[in-house]
């Protein structure tokens, strides 16, 4: 062994445990700045893997692949429509999907050293803590030491914080299919506690992809576990339970309760009562607009609001201060047209196509699973809010997919 080969091994052991535990276990405690402490990690990483010639070895799965092409599609267009030297440098809000090969690549080469179930256990402490902070903000706030208007965890919205603890729950919850023996149903309460700290912060718009990433694991549960044990039939039961809880608490809870009567009247074509709601559609309407003012490489990312702003009526203009369309496939389209949208699409299903193409390995199931959730809940908080292009939620879903595809796997024994 060389004298160098200690010191590296504590590099390398370093730089997985710190990619590891800042996505699973300190995002909800760090908040926006969580992207920013990565890159103290990935930047090296990346270059490393750029001066060893291995960078074509990086970009050799289909989901690096996928998010490199959206990268460089979405820079493209970030440069052609810029107006000003910031309008280009939009594109750094995707950097992740750029970095993802070097990540995953090295995330392949230390598959096992943890397991898939020490990763589920450390996505429901992440869990934990994000749930514990919303409690403390709720009770500070009544108690009057704090003055919020809903509660959050420290340097980060309610919103970003509850799609981010939901990606995490049920990301937890894939603990549920390696684990065999009675224990197995303790990976429930990552679920159950991601969307009890959504209720409290009072976001509607997670819960959502919540209660279809609830149906889409009582599917998965049902046909891997439920016709061999009496304790795969009750995780079945107790996942369609939380969806039926989400259902349940959409309907009673006061400020989720107002997607029913929001529900009735857009069926009904009549008028929107809840303000913020309202504002949404016309943000939607503008929206559409603007696209089909650019319809095939849209305004650029820098402009999405610029262009928006004009189109809004009068007694809304205010709405063009926002800084996004509170909707992912609108900031995509108005952003960067028909690429856009491509682009969002190659994204969110990158890491499903990931998995599928992944090695057939005991953990094949488990990484399907988790890049079936991760894409449920991203999908369903991109319905109303920004889940892309923003520093935060980029980074956690390049993140995700590299631990679950890359670093989920049985190491291959070398000849």
């Amino acid at each position: 062994m060389h004298l160098a080969d200690p010191t590296r091994y504590r590099l390398v052991s370093l730089t997985l445990w710190a990619l590891i535990v800042l996505a699973l276990v300190l995002s909800p405690l760090l908040g926006l700045l969580t992207p920013y402490v990565s890159l103290i990690f990935v930047i090296p990483l990346f270059f490393v893997t750029l001066l060893r010639g291995e960078i074509l070895e990086a970009y050799s799965s289909y989901e690096a692949r996928a998010f490199l092409a959206a990268f460089a599609a979405i820079a493209l267009i970030c440069v052609l429509t810029a107006s000003s030297v910031a309008d280009g440098l939009r594109a750094f809000n995707f950097t992740m999907l750029l970095a993802y090969g070097p990540l995953v690549r090295f995330m392949r080469r230390q598959a096992g050293r943890l397991g898939a179930e020490r990763i589920a256990q450390l996505a429901a402490i992440g869990v934990t803590i994000g749930l514990a902070e919303v409690a403390l903000s709720a009770v500070l706030s009544t108690l009057g030491y704090l003055h919020l208007d809903r509660p959050t965890g420290p340097a980060i919205g309610p919103i970003v914080l509850s799609n981010g603890l939901l990606a995490l729950g049920f990301m937890s919850l894939g603990g549920a299919l390696v684990r065999t023996d009675a224990r197995a149903w303790l990976y429930l309460l990552g679920a159950f506690g991601a969307i009890g700290a959504t209720l409290i912060t009072g976001s509607r718009g997670p819960l959502i992809g919540a209660s279809c990433a609830s149906i889409a694991a009582a599917i998965f549960l049902w046909r891997l576990k439920s016709s061999r044990s009496v304790l795969g039939a009750v995780l079945v039961l107790a996942s369609l339970g939380i969806a039926g809880m989400v259902g349940a608490l959409i309907a009673f809870h006061t400020r989720a309760g107002s997607l029913v009567d929001i529900g009735k009247s857009l069926l009904s074509g009549g008028a929107v009562a809840d303000e913020n709601t309202r504002q949404r559609l016309v943000l939607y309407e503008a929206g559409i607009k603007s696209f089909q003012q650019s319809p095939w490489i849209g305004h650029g990312w820098g402009r999405i609001m610029r262009s928006v702003r004009p189109l809004l009526p009068q007694p809304d203009i205010d709405l063009g201060s926002l800084p996004q369309l509170h909707n992912d496939v609108l900031n995509f389209a108005v952003g960067a047209g028909v690429v856009g949208v491509v682009c969002y699409v190659a994204i969110v299903t990158a890491p499903i196509l990931g998995a599928l193409g992944s090695p057939r390995d005991d953990l094949r199931t488990f990484r399907l699973f988790g890049a079936t959730m991760l894409t449920i809940i991203y999908v369903g908080g991109g319905l109303t809010d920004l889940m892309f292009g923003f520093e935060y939620h980029t980074y956690l879903f390049a993140m995700l997919t590299a631990i679950l595809i890359g670093f989920c796997r049985t190491p291959r024994v070398a000849n």
